[in-house]
């Protein structure tokens, strides 16, 4: 299951039906089973339409459906009386952070698979789009998806975007064929963390299986200035020499240890048993791992760790803004475009 602590798709919705909102409609990113997809949502109070594409086939498959007063999401994709299947997601009140169990299926039910989907946060106000593009490696069979910048007019800053991914990508096949066999396994999907005018931050999911005792999942960013065309540096968020990194320890500790203490009582009440009771924090400031990379997100600084397979839930923790305000660059990226 992906880390509980994204974003999904229900809660969005239940949050738009909340406020009020009109039309809002919303890009998502995940996989049908294994396969990865791309979704665009329209609510309008129960009413919810819109369309999705497999990344392999770019074919776009239309949705309609409905949201009710019990919490299930539940929309049939095919045009007019020629359905193809359907969508059920259902909220699990307890999971932490909005986790929610979604399933398709033919329209009979047989054939399911489980769906996972994330909002991507992508706020351009020009006529740019941020467009899948899959690979399959012939000689290692490695296969992903990777994001693609386009618009009318390509700037210089978007080419170079596109061919900074395309090299990163690149670099994490070839290490993968460095030591891969007959039975590895590589596949990377990504999710658009922030997207403006001025720069995107991209996190991307690398799943590897080498034949060890576990698969390995691995989380890594790229954070790049559309309009310099270059790649952006903790220096372009954060006042040099500041104590930024102190305030974002604290943070990320508590904000753990919050979650570690959420999932055992929601494990414990499961199972029918009382929560173990800690003497002290789950996670303390000097426990952290060091910082393995970082992203942008509207409502906060994301930051990564690389922790050991058995506590990979906690890898990524989202400070808000508010928290590190004092260390941001007053002429840095995110000042200017908040």
């Amino acid at each position: 299951m992906l880390r509980c602590a994204l974003l999904t798709l229900l809660a969005l919705i239940c949050v738009a039906a909340a406020q009020g909102q009109t039309d809002p409609t919303k890009v998502y990113r995940g996989t049908v089973g294994d396969k990865h997809v791309e979704m665009r949502l329209t609510v309008a109070g129960s009413k919810v339409t819109g369309s999705y594409f497999y990344d392999q086939f770019k074919q776009e498959i239309p949705l309609e459906g409905t949201y009710d007063s019990k919490g299930v999401l539940q929309f049939e994709e095919g045009a007019g009386k020629k359905k193809t299947g359907k969508f059920v997601c259902k909220a699990e009140p307890e999971a932490i952070e909005f986790d929610v169990e979604c399933e398709w299926s033919r329209p009979d039910g047989k054939g399911q698979r489980l769906v996972f989907l994330k909002e991507q946060g992508i706020k351009f106000k020009k006529e740019s789009k941020v467009v899948p593009k899959i690979f399959t490696d012939r000689k290692t069979k490695a296969s992903g998806s990777y994001p693609q910048l386009t618009a009318a007019a390509m700037t210089e800053g978007m080419t170079s975007f596109n061919q900074f991914v395309e090299s990163k990508i690149q670099a994490a096949v070839k290490e993968f064929g460095s030591y891969a066999d007959a039975g590895s396994v590589f596949d990377t999907n990504y999710d658009v963390m922030w997207a403006n005018d001025q720069f995107i931050s991209v996190q991307f999911e690398e799943y590897v299986d080498a034949g060890g005792a576990h698969p390995n999942t691995r989380l890594w960013t790229i954070n790049f200035n559309i309009e310099s065309g270059k790649e952006l540096t903790i220096d372009d968020v954060f006042t040099a020499k500041s104590d930024y990194a102190t305030e974002i320890a604290k943070f990320a500790a508590k904000d753990i240890s919050r979650r570690a203490d959420k999932l055992e009582r929601d494990e414990a009440q499961r199972a029918n048993r009382q929560p173990e009771k800690r003497d002290e924090p789950f996670m303390s400031e000097d426990g952290l791992p060091e910082m393995d990379t970082w992203a942008l997100t509207p409502k906060g600084f994301a930051v990564y760790f690389d922790f050991p397979h058995v506590m990979a839930v906690f890898d990524r923790t989202i400070v808000p803004y508010g928290i590190v305000a004092r260390y941001l660059r007053p002429d840095g990226v995110v000042p200017l475009v908040r």
